[in-house]
């Protein structure tokens, strides 16, 4: 016999025992009570042993406490209801229940009908307690139905379960203020308003449907709600696919990238934005992840013209194909001085945002000329240009790489970071800005598609390092942020934007997370490290130590405008002559004389 079995049968067999005797005590007085247990202790035996063999017969033995509920409790009912008329019988044939009370067979049920359920559901509601729900997704589910009701219970059992349903959107106003496994109808799918007043404080990551007779408006409108309030949307299958197993494994499809994120999105309502109305908008490397976003958001917010300007065809041909307004597309380098110049100069648009990068460190380590020629020359002809035809605005996408850099990638943004500080104190036809920001969830080259390949073949997911941490963001929030930034005004021209991005994530930690929200355990994927690359940070930050920083009108944006390490322009004029040349080893000696913050990563690797 199984160990936890017999254990049970065991737990069962004294709790009646101990019942038949507490039934005895609660109506006689106790030396009484004792004296007639001595002479009836046989049949307290048989009470017990009839249960348990009746209780065996209904399976419930084969049952697991934590998973208890109304089936087991039935058959608890039935079989002491048996053993209880069973037991009364046998007492009337051979005592004539003579000395026992009439109230005793039915003390004797409820002692032990408690006794029997007690210890389980308190089992049960002990270990749901101690799942650690900060580790599961709080979600809003949409529907009052049973695929509902089903999914709420087996997130509560389920032991691995990524969600913790926190709200209910029922589809009837009838429903509004009931409650389906403790779990709290909040509103009506068909009275959102009233529903964003509800939520707050409920920290919500995700809207769930599991509702299919929902029709395509109120679909919409949920959308609409989720993306207003930065929260992931998904919908569950259909009751049919699910597994009728305890300790089946859970989705909501598909699983969002916010998900990972651990924690709400922020959402920026701000009139700031209708600024770009009616403007034209360069956007460079418009095929990428933040210059794609930057063409949809913006195309959103009804501007007069946007130019996508993308060296990758195929890249150019997807982000054309999801852009919807005003557009055009522009096959183009931004190497390519006369080509740029001839888009700058032909549009004369309003606003650039400059996007365009080589960002993959490994790459961008072993050719790093090719990344000053990219990331550093394009700039500063970009930012001539932009002089030069009196360009009202451009913006200038950088990283937290730039930030006591290791690398030629991080290194290169900060030099057109100074670059671009510095030109700015000269008289300029236009207003310069920087964007400083962390690791984007989902663009290309993060970690996260990396994981989730990973996971698909089974593991291992890699890590560099076990104390990697990096600073997140989901795409949106990055590019609203970038948006916002372009239309705030400041004093002084050439300032950075640094977008506040929460406390930094670790990578160890996200790659479980990531783990959970597959279905997986850490036991099926395994995480090994591989040990930091080349140019690779354990931790990275948002702004140098001496960099004054202050708030901006705008929650969530900070700005500074110190310059550091000033640079003598003929110096710039000397490495850009170095880097045409590819004359690599005199280059990269400029570039670190003129870089005295580019240091290598060897102390993070200790």
């Amino acid at each position: 016999m199984n160990k936890k079995i017999l254990i049970t049968v065991i737990h069962d067999f004294f709790i009646f025992c101990l019942s038949f005797f507490m039934a005895l005590l609660l109506r006689l007085e106790s030396d009484y009570a004792i004296l007639l247990m001595q002479s009836l202790w046989v049949f307290s035996i048989l009470f017990a042993f009839s249960n348990i063999v009746i209780l065996n017969y209904y399976g419930l033995y084969h049952g697991i406490w934590r998973y208890a509920s109304m089936h087991e409790i039935i058959s608890i009912f039935k079989s002491i209801v048996i053993s209880t008329l069973f037991t009364i019988a046998l007492l009337f044939l051979i005592f004539r229940l003579q000395d026992i009370p009439r109230s005793f067979p039915i003390l004797l049920f409820i002692v032990s009908l408690l006794g029997v359920t007690g210890p389980r559901v308190l089992y049960r509601i002990l270990k749901d307690k101690l799942i650690k729900k900060k580790s599961k997704i709080p979600v809003l589910i949409v529907g009052d139905n049973d695929p509902s009701e089903n999914f709420i219970r087996l997130t509560k059992i389920a032991k691995n379960s990524p969600y913790n349903v926190v709200g209910i959107v029922g589809t009837k106003k009838s429903g509004v203020g009931r409650r389906i496994h403790n779990i709290p109808i909040l509103s009506s799918v068909n009275d959102l308003d009233s529903l964003q007043k509800k939520i707050k404080g409920l920290e919500l990551q995700r809207v769930i449907i599991s509702d299919n007779t929902i029709d395509s408006k109120l679909i919409e409108s949920l959308y609409i709600f989720s993306k207003k309030n930065g929260l992931a949307i998904g919908v569950i299958p259909k009751i049919s696919n699910f597994s009728l197993d305890p300790g089946a494994q859970f989705t909501a499809n598909p699983i969002a990238i916010e998900d990972v994120l651990g924690r709400k999105q922020k959402v920026h309502d701000t009139p700031l934005l209708s600024q770009i109305t009616n403007k034209t908008i360069l956007i460079t490397g418009a095929g990428g992840s933040i210059g794609g976003e930057l063409a949809r958001q913006v195309c959103s917010l009804n501007p007069k013209l946007i130019i996508l300007l993308e060296s990758n065809e195929y890249a150019l041909y997807k982000i054309s194909s999801e852009v919807k307004g005003p557009f055009i597309s522009k096959l183009a380098d931004i190497r390519d001085n006369a080509r740029m110049e001839e888009i700058i100069k032909n549009h004369k648009p309003d606003i650039i945002f400059h996007a365009a990068a080589l960002k993959h460190i490994t790459f961008v380590e072993d050719d790093p000329i090719e990344a000053l020629k990219t990331n550093f020359l394009a700039t500063v002809k970009i930012c001539e240009l932009c002089n030069l035809y009196e360009i009202p605005k451009m913006i200038f996408i950088s990283t937290d790489k730039a930030v006591y850099p290791t690398n030629i990638m991080g290194a290169s943004k900060r030099l057109c970071e100074k670059y671009i500080q510095q030109i700015s104190n000269l008289n300029c036809n236009t207003n310069f800005s920087i964007v400083r920001f962390g690791n984007v969830l989902g663009s290309t080259g993060s970690v996260i598609p990396l994981f989730e390949n990973q996971i698909k073949k089974g593991g291992p997911i890699t890590i560099t390092h076990p104390k990697v941490t990096r600073f997140f963001m989901t795409i949106r929030e990055a590019v609203e942020l970038v948006l916002i930034s372009s239309q705030l005004t400041t004093k002084k021209n050439g300032g950075i934007f640094i977008l506040e991005m929460g406390d930094s994530v670790s990578i160890k930690d996200l790659a479980k997370r990531m783990i959970t929200l597959s279905g997986k355990t850490e036991a099926e994927i395994k995480i090994e490290f591989t040990g930091l690359r080349k140019g690779e940070k354990i931790a990275e930050k948002l702004n140098f130590s001496n960099e004054e920083m202050s708030k901006t009108e705008v929650d969530g944006i900070l700005f500074t405008k110190n310059k550091l390490y000033n640079v003598d322009f003929t110096d710039y004029e000397k490495l850009a002559s170095l880097i045409m040349k590819n004359n690599m080893i005199e280059a990269m000696k400029k570039f670190r004389e003129i870089l005295p913050e580019f240091k290598n990563n060897e102390e993070d690797k200790n």
